[in-house]
This record gives C-alpha cells, structure tokens and sequence, in this order.
C-alpha cells in the first residue's frame, strides 16, 4: 500500500461521536470507531489515487 497523507470528511454525527469518545476517555469505543468509520475512509482515499 503507497502510504501519503489523505484528508477525510466526517459526518456530523461521527464527529460528535470522536467528541463522545474523547470525553468518556471510551477506549473500547474508540477502537471499534477506527474500524469501523476510519479505517475504511483512510483506504479509500488511498485507493483514488
């Protein structure tokens, strides 16, 4: 995989979930949020170029 810096976009909701999850200090949250919403958005932008 050729690793470059992306940018992704968030829903409104998904942020006020990276919000939720910091202050909960929720790690088992955390970890199923890059997952599920993160990883995935992180390879897609990887992929388009």
């Amino acid at each position: 995989m050729n690793l470059k810096p992306v940018h992704i976009q968030l829903e409104s909701m998904q942020a006020c979930e990276v919000l939720r999850i910091a202050m909960d200090d929720d790690r088992a949250g955390a970890m199923e949020f890059i997952k599920a919403v993160l990883a995935k958005k992180v390879e897609k932008a990887l992929q388009r170029h």
